[in-house]
């Protein structure tokens, strides 16, 4: 073992007492490394927060991990900073160029801008430190010959073999543009150090874990290989954004006025970070209108400002300079003869310019927001929203929040008298509730309909809506926040209470098709205390990337099929191994429940499904 491991438990202690908050005792930090390993495999699965690693053998193991631009990850319940080294490298198709992608190589051209020859290999740039495009002679050409030169450029487009790039405007590139011919087998060198281009199936040359005492692990280094077989370099939303309109300047302007086809907005900002934000505006607009199936009149009006110093006197409210002045946010609404006027005053930061999009879209379209909790709960999705994701995907330091803090209960979030503005602790258990309701198909339309009720006016409320299966809703809401992480789907995890259960007979038999893809799943089957039952479980199913297996799942216990007996009082009881075939006792009476054994956050990459029999143990003669 290096000596430096020797060291990491102190280390370790030491970086998190550094990263307590003022209101967090010692007694939260009682956490050390006990052991190093090295991991190598391909990514089955990233999300924020942690990266899935399929091993030679089959294994597959879950890591924590900090992205370069994440805050923190949890360790023991704490928020720590432990930014994971990150390299990502590879040798991809030059097909694959996206528009907007910095890149540089050496060619040849002529001092006209007719280049000669072909590309073999193009390095893309990450874009830190903002280097400049150029176009540089390295040796003199003479008369119409080529000469050879060193570009730095932004991607406009590639056709066929030609790659067309922005470059700085001069005599070889009058209008901005240089174009050259590509090899059939360029290649897009990759060298990067964060995750944003990391998807499953790159190669895990190594990966360094670090161990704690608690049983979680942390990636501490890790270098990633990609494939070149993938349909896009860039998976991050905002960064494909930041390329797509990379061509644009990114100098901060003076006041004036922008627009996309819903919104209105009045910034200094630059033009890039201006079209950005235009660009995720529309995309949410897109996908609230079509949640409510309704939308404004109007176009939304945001003043979106990085420097009140350039703004004159009196052109902005007031009460939107004090927020700006925060950093924050505010929608100011009013009514009268013309109907309702909505505006956002927001500081630079688009996801505080969507979080009051959102509220000033309710307000255009339904006369109100409702009561603060649907208001800002609503408001935080709408921030965190992405075109076909249903899975939480938030920052992994309000989860840890939620998850490590004591429980707010249903009625302390849903009770009247809330202000707004009062706190990111608050505004994330609002989250958590409106979230849960969402997209759980057990309240997704009762609840969408109170939303529009409460918006508009109407006399419902939550207990009106809900309050005839409220211990249904307070069960699952407890289950979500104890479980809850990036890449949980409450639709997956929704729990079945429509499906009747009954005493087996003697000679009674029922059959159950238990899919991997879900959490706990009931059966028809009322276990009664001290009755034996037999079962076996038929098929095979799928967890993550890897094989088939049986309901006795991997060595690990991965994909074995669990038990669990669920109490009439909505007590979950402790899970139990089933397997492929077998016998179990009952201990108390309730309805039973089966899953595959996954990580709660791991679902959506399960496939399959078994057909699970039981019946009642014959008695012997």
């Amino acid at each position: 073992m290096p000596k430096f491991l020797n060291y990491l438990p102190f280390f370790v202690a030491v970086l998190l007492i550094a990263n307590l908050s003022a209101n967090q005792s010692m007694a939260a930090i009682q956490v050390s490394v006990v052991n190093q390993k090295v991991v190598t495999g391909t990514v089955a699965r990233i999300r924020p927060g942690a990266i899935k690693i399929k091993q030679a053998d089959g294994d597959v193991g879950v890591y924590k991990i900090q992205d370069k631009d994440e805050r923190a990850i949890s360790i023991g319940g704490t928020p720590v900073r432990l930014a994971a080294q990150i390299a990502v490298t590879g040798e991809l198709p030059v097909k694959l160029a996206e528009r907007g992608m910095l890149v540089q190589f050496t060619g040849r051209t002529s001092v006209y801008g007719k280049s000669e020859g072909e590309l073999s290999s193009i390095e893309v740039l990450s874009g830190e430190g903002k280097p400049e495009l150029k176009v540089e002679f390295l040796e003199r050409p003479e008369g119409r010959d080529a000469g050879k030169v060193e570009v730095v450029g932004r991607v406009v487009s590639i056709s066929g073999n030609r790659l067309q790039l922005q470059v700085p405007k001069s005599k070889w590139a009058k209008k901005e543009r240089i174009s050259f011919t590509v090899s059939d087998d360029c290649v897009l060198k990759i060298a990067d150090d964060h995750l944003n281009r990391v998807q499953p199936n790159d190669i895990v040359v190594q990966a360094n874990i670090l161990e704690f005492s608690n049983g979680e692990s942390a990636v501490n280094r890790i270098d990633i290989q990609m494939v070149p077989e993938r349909e896009q370099i860039t998976t991050s939303n905002h960064e494909r954004l930041e390329q797509e309109f990379s061509l644009y300047s990114d100098e901060p302007g003076e006041p004036r006025e922008m627009r996309s086809k819903h919104f209105v907005l009045y910034t200094d900002v630059s033009d890039r970070s201006a079209n950005i934000l235009l660009s995720k505006l529309e995309t949410m607009y897109a996908l609230v209108s079509g949640y409510f199936s309704a939308r404004p009149n109007s176009v939304i009006e945001c003043y979106v400002v990085s420097d009140l110093g350039k703004w004159p006197s009196g052109q902005l409210d007031p009460r939107g300079v004090a927020k700006i002045a925060e950093p924050a946010g505010v929608t100011l609404s009013t009514s009268g003869p013309g109907g309702v006027k909505a505006v956002v005053y927001s500081c630079d930061k688009h996801s505080v310019v969507q979080h009051e999009a959102i509220h000033a879209f309710c307000s255009l379209t339904f006369g109100k927001t409702g009561p603060v909790w649907y208001s800002e709960g609503m408001a935080e999705m709408g921030q965190y929203w992405i075109p076909g994701k249903t899975a939480v995907n938030i920052d992994p330091v309000v989860i840890d929040y939620l998850v490590n803090s004591p429980q707010k209960s249903l009625a302390s979030i849903v009770a009247a008298g809330q202000i707004t503005g009062d706190s990111w602790q608050a505004y994330a258990w609002r989250w958590a509730l409106c979230y849960m309701l969402a997209s759980n198909p057990n309240y997704d339309r009762r609840f969408k309909k109170l939303g529009m009720n409460l918006m508009s006016g109407g006399n419902d409320s939550f207990e009106s809506a809900f309050g005839k299966v409220k211990d249904q809703i307070s069960f699952e809401y407890d289950f979500f926040v104890k479980h809850l992480g990036n890449g949980y789907r409450s639709d997956l995890c929704a729990w079945d209470w429509n499906v009747k259960c009954s005493n087996l007979s003697s000679s009674g038999r029922i059959s159950h098709k238990t899919k991997a893809l879900r959490g706990w799943q009931a059966t028809k089957l009322l276990v009664r205390p001290d009755v034996s039952y037999d079962y076996v479980a038929q098929g095979k199913w799928r967890v993550d990337v890897g094989d088939e297996v049986t309901a006795d799942g991997r060595p690990n216990g991965m994909g074995r099929l669990m038990g669990m007996v669920f109490s009439k009082d909505y007590r979950e009881g402790q899970p139990f191994e089933l397997g492929e075939r077998g016998q179990f006792m009952g201990q108390v009476e309730g309805q039973l429940y089966v899953r595959c054994r996954d990580d709660w956050k791991e679902l959506s990459d399960n496939d399959g499904e078994l057909t699970l029999h039981i019946r009642r143990t014959p008695k012997t003669k």
